[in-house]
């Protein structure tokens, strides 16, 4: 299968690095305009040559705020697309390109990643058949200097924010939201978000004002006490190692992807989903 990257900025290259390693995907072309990797790989700095390659998918991993102009000019070209999270700077972003895509009749899906891990992926297997009382999601690090158009909460809180729904099927009814700036004026640098769901109540935690780096989900249910840890990829049900696939997020989401394509049933996150999660960044619940 025959895929394409627009934008090798971080991101873009850990996508890259995957598919190198991925017999299920031809690299077809590379887009950037900034980039320049010494690949053997037909690269592009021009998006209308890059478009003329006839990829079967596409991998959209620029920065947020050119992921509504750059969908206009790929969704007349290109059937299937994952968009990186965030999807978009807002509601009226993401209505726009869900728009788009229903138009062009377009397969788009959104690229959290972290449905993916293998520590969340053996903790939604664990809680089938499970009543949830509670969880705690914190997401800690220095600041990332690479990020410049958003703050944590479109970098961090909507990884969070989504997995509360995939682990539960449940979306989240209420949400109070507390943010601090205090590395620029401009964008919250920490975060809290206390949900209340149909069943459960949650609490999600961001920050890039840490000293070490910390990604980890304590689930509490009416029988075990859960804790996953998406740095080390490993699950802990009271306080017992359960096994876990070793499966990188990116690879699986990958193979996800392969599947959309053969439409087959997958984990992956739709336009939709976005879309709730920017409903309570914007405090519309």
């Amino acid at each position: 299968m025959k895929i394409g990257i627009v934008g090798l900025g971080k991101m873009g290259q850990n996508h890259l690095r995957e598919l190198l390693k991925n017999p299920k995907f031809t690299l077809n072309a590379l887009f950037d305009v900034n980039q320049s990797l010494n690949l053997d790989i037909p690269f592009f700095t021009n998006l209308e040559d890059f478009l003329a390659t006839n990829n079967d998918l596409v991998i959209l991993a620029t920065p947020t705020n050119t992921h509504l102009e750059l969908a206009k000019k790929l969704f007349s070209k290109v059937k299937t697309l994952l968009i990186e999270k965030p999807l978009a700077l807002n509601l009226q972003e993401i209505k726009e390109i869900k728009t788009l895509a229903n138009s062009y009749q377009n397969n788009v899906v959104v690229g959290f990643c972290e449905r993916f891990n293998p520590a969340v992926l053996a903790l939604k297997k664990e809680l089938k058949d499970e009543k949830i009382i509670s969880i705690n999601i914190q997401r800690y690090s220095a600041y990332p200097s690479r990020i410049v158009d958003v703050g944590v909460l479109h970098d961090l809180a909507v990884h969070d924010l989504d997995l509360l729904y995939f682990l539960t099927g449940e979306r989240i009814k209420k949400a109070e939201l507390f943010k601090k700036s205090t590395l620029t004026k401009d964008k919250e640098s920490e975060s809290i978000i206390a949900c209340e769901c149909e069943n459960f109540i949650a609490c999600v935690h961001q920050s890039w004002n840490a000293s070490q780096k910390l990604r980890k989900i304590h689930l509490i249910t009416q029988n075990h006490f859960f804790e996953a840890d998406l740095s080390e990829f490993s699950l802990k049900k009271d306080g017992k190692e359960l096994e876990v696939s070793s499966i990188s997020p990116l690879c699986a989401e990958h193979n996800a992807l392969f599947d959309l394509v053969s439409l087959k049933e997958n984990h992956l996150a739709s336009i939709d989903d976005a879309y709730a999660v920017q409903e309570l960044l914007e405090g519309k619940k």
